[in-house]
This record gives C-alpha cells, sequence and structure tokens, in this order.
C-alpha cells in the first residue's frame, strides 16, 4: 500500500495564478507622515520654564533688597558668612529676619561659636544714617573682632 497519493500527470504542469505582490506602498489610502509642531512648541516650553525655575531657586537672595553704595576697590567674597543688612529706616535684618539690637547681639555671639572663621558682612543702605552704621559695626566688631566686612556694588 502507497501511503501518500500521487496527483495526476495532467494537473503538475499547468501553471499556477498569479496574483500581484502587494506593498505597503502601494495602498491607495496611504496617509503622509506629517510632525506636529504645536505639541513639540508645548514640550519645549515646559522644559524651559522648568529650567528657569530651577536657575532662579539656586541664586539665593541671602540679604534684603538696599541700594548699596558703589565702591571702585569692592572684592567678591566666597565663603561662609553672616549677612546682616540695615535699611534707611534703621531697621536691622540678619539674613533677612527682622531683628532688636539685643537680639542681633545674640545672634552674632551665636554665629561666632558656630563659625569662628565665618566672615559677618554688615549690608548698609546708602541712605542709611551714619550713626546707625557706625552702632551696628560696633557689634559687629565687639563680637566679631576683625571679621567684618562691609557690603558695596562693585564697579
Amino acid at each position: 500500500m502507497k501511503v501518500g497519493k500521487k496527483k495526476p500527470r495532467a494537473l503538475k504542469n499547468l501553471p499556477l495564478p498569479v496574483r500581484p505582490l502587494k506593498l505597503w506602498q502601494d495602498e491607495p489610502n496611504h496617509q503622509e507622515v506629517r510632525i506636529e509642531i504645536i505639541p513639540l512648541i508645548d514640550v519645549i516650553f515646559c522644559i524651559l520654564t522648568f529650567f528657569i525655575l530651577a536657575a532662579v531657586s539656586f541664586s539665593r537672595q541671602q540679604a534684603i533688597t538696599l541700594d548699596l553704595p558703589p565702591a571702585e576697590t569692592g572684592e567678591t567674597q566666597m565663603q561662609e558668612m553672616l549677612i546682616v543688612s540695615l535699611d534707611n529706616l534703621g531697621q536691622i535684618y540678619v539674613e533677612k529676619e527682622l531683628v532688636t539690637r539685643s537680639q542681633l547681639t545674640q545672634a552674632l555671639k551665636n554665629y561666632r561659636t558656630l563659625n569662628p572663621e565665618g566672615l559677618m558682612v554688615l549690608y548698609a543702605s546708602k541712605n542709611a544714617s551714619y550713626q546707625n552704621v557706625i552702632e551696628v559695626l560696633d557689634a559687629l566688631r565687639e563680637v566679631g573682632g576683625s571679621r567684618v566686612a562691609l557690603a558695596v556694588i562693585g564697579q
């Protein structure tokens, strides 16, 4: 017995039906590829906003906003420092916090014990009275010795 059937010899010689080869490019309803620009602009603005906010948060303002006097010989100090500010009205701020004269002395002593080599910088408005500047300078020198500096706008 034979296991497989043999095809008749007549069907073997007939050509197979030819079907056209279809490629994805041949489809009639093919849509053109487009890059949408509006969502790209939205994403770029979001990224830009993130970087701007990050940059602003890294640049920390240490003192209150004052109109400082200019100086030709001012040098930038890049070390640990305590910022003491004196405004036009004679109000004293330590690191942006309003303090009284007795609180100023205590804050200076605390800073000096924690940072013996730290610099204390006086940001005095150019419109502050000379008497107020001297009083705050005396308090700084009493506690800090020679580690006291005056803030100015460099030219």
